[in-house]
């Protein structure tokens, strides 16, 4: 197999700072070395913990790349020509200071559940949201079967009434392999907090189809709460579902999510002033620096809706979800 590299030149940060620009990468082999015409000054950064993942420190801002030349480990040479590059994070129009909790996601085919799910995340107190909009990946399928869904918006115009507290950065990459779109995520990733870190105080790193809760304090801000924790936090976490196998899904999801599953996974809310300079972020389950905080304290949900997670007659109905709920929403 051929391998492949993919450049997210929509996605590019520019460091004021340093008068750098970066750009992101991930290829399917370790990339060796990389020339760039026009001749300019870089340097090459490879992740030492997930094999491909890359970016490219280039001097000042730069708009296009005649030629990009990477040589992979493996003696692959493959070539971009006439690459052009945008900064998506220089007129970001988020209202954010040195106290302010964000998130940073990616989202495809979502708007049945966006709208919902933003307004819910707002009213909890994040100052901003970061949106990875990738509708146009048409190659990696959605986990969650999309037929009884209203998707009948772009996530760029559920978006649009949000503005302000919404930035919206196009992102239409698709992995290679269609069971691999959690690696694109994790560019996102990368890409969102390095570009934000000094911006705020926290990213969560939570999914379209994710709620915290706070179930001890359920009237307290988001940002309020996370001031208590000078580190990353880390969330227990647990399924929700739906009884049936074909509601009909239109931002509905508090109201229909009332069983609970089994817990799966973690999720953390990084703490940016741990967060190394163009350090690579390899999950968003958890960071290292984080501490695991006690579900009575914040908990994390995924809602599985319809027959991605099935309803049996042992799921017990979280109420205090439904109360929490109401209170937020």
């Amino acid at each position: 197999m051929t391998d492949v590299v993919t450049l997210f030149g929509k996605a590019c940060i520019y460091d004021r700072e340093h008068s750098k620009t970066v750009l992101y990468g991930q290829s399917t082999t370790t990339v060796a070395s990389v020339c760039i015409a026009p001749d300019v000054n870089f340097e090459l950064v490879v992740s030492n913990q997930r094999a491909g993942d890359f970016f490219i420190k280039i001097d000042n801002q730069i708009s296009c790349l005649e030629t990009i030349d990477l040589h992979l480990n493996n003696g692959q040479r493959i070539r971009f020509s006439s690459l052009q590059l945008y900064f998506p994070f220089e007129n970001c129009s988020l209202l954010l200071n040195e106290h302010s909790a964000i998130i940073s996601t990616m989202c495809k085919d979502y708007s049945h559940r966006l709208d919902e799910w933003i307004q819910y995340n707002l009213k909890l107190g994040f100052s901003g949201i970061v949106i990875f909009d990738n509708d146009a990946n048409k190659t990696n399928n959605m986990n969650e079967p999309t037929e009884n869904c209203n998707n009948k918006l772009s996530i760029r115009q559920v978006c649009e009434k949000y503005s302000g507290r919404v930035l919206v950065v196009d992102f239409p990459y698709s992995h290679h392999d269609a069971r691999e779109c959690h690696n694109i995520q994790r560019m996102s990733l990368h890409i969102g907090v390095n570009a934000l870190m000094k911006k705020c105080r926290n990213i969560a790193l939570i999914d379209a189809d994710e709620f915290i809760c706070t179930p001890t304090s359920p009237h307290i801000n988001i940002q309020q709460f996370l001031s208590s924790y000078d580190t990353s936090i880390n969330m227990y976490s647990n399924v929700l579902t739906n009884k049936n196998d074909d509601d009909f899904l239109d931002n509905n999801i508090l109201k229909l999510a009332e069983y609970i599953g089994e817990s799966l996974y973690t999720k953390t809310i990084l703490y940016t002033e741990h967060i190394k300079e163009g350090e690579f972020i390899i999950t968003p389950h958890f960071h290292n620096l984080g501490t695991y905080v006690h579900s009575d304290l914040i908990m994390h949900y995924h809602c599985f809706m319809n027959t991605r997670y099935k309803y049996n007659d042992a799921m017990k109905k979280l109420e205090y979800f439904k109360i929490l709920t109401s209170v937020v929403i």
